[in-house]
């Protein structure tokens, strides 16, 4: 959150994202930056949709007097099917607009000059690549690089034991008897992987 706040000062989100980022509540903090903040978290932690969605409905459900938006107006949230979908779509909303569109492109600007800055290509704690991947693990975020949906990735991460080598030289391989694992969506990725890619496979 503390991150997020001095990117708000920097960007000036007050100005330039007045109704989401830079948006301040009634008593002056940025309610909607911790919304996102939690959101962002959990995205960036390589949570599945569902388990946000879920934690998003149990806030609701246990916070009493919580509001949902119907025709621009607040209404108290009562648990039916018409207000969880509305939860469910705000998070929806939230997730592609704000966390992979907006605070994305502002993470990219922030990357981009502290690379330019330090004169590097990469650096440890880049959150520019922690939300376009969804993870925060190098492995995953290899995957993802060479091809894998993040699905796939958190099951090969999963069972890397089986599939995952490292050579010598500190370079990411994977084991060719992937292409024949239980999961049939993965094998078919890692049919597309092999041919686009093949050198990141050893027998």
């Amino acid at each position: 959150m503390l991150f997020l706040e001095k990117l708000s000062k920097i960007f000036k989100w007050e100005i330039y994202e007045a109704s989401t980022l830079g948006f301040v509540s009634k008593d002056g903090t940025h309610g909607k930056l911790r919304w996102y903040a939690v959101i962002l978290a959990q995205w960036i932690r390589g949570t599945g949709l569902s388990f946000i969605m879920e934690k998003s409905l149990d806030f609701k459900r246990q916070n009493s007097g919580s509001k949902v938006m119907i025709n621009f107006k607040p209404v108290t949230y009562n648990d039916s099917l018409e207000h969880r979908n509305i939860v469910i779509s705000d998070i929806l909303q939230v997730i592609e607009n704000v966390i992979l569109f907006s605070i994305s492109n502002y993470f990219l600007r922030f990357s981009t000059e502290y690379k330019r800055f330090h004169g590097v290509e990469s650096f440890t704690n880049d959150w520019y690549e922690f939300v376009e991947y969804g993870t925060t693990n190098q492995l995953s975020i290899t995957l993802q690089r060479n091809g894998f949906s993040r699905e796939t990735s958190t099951y090969i991460r999963k069972n890397k034991e089986d599939y995952v080598v490292v050579t010598a030289d500190g370079e990411i391989k994977l084991r060719r008897s992937l292409a024949e694992c239980d999961n049939i969506s993965v094998r078919k990725e890692v049919a597309d992987v092999q041919y686009n890619v093949p050198e990141l496979f050893i027998n």
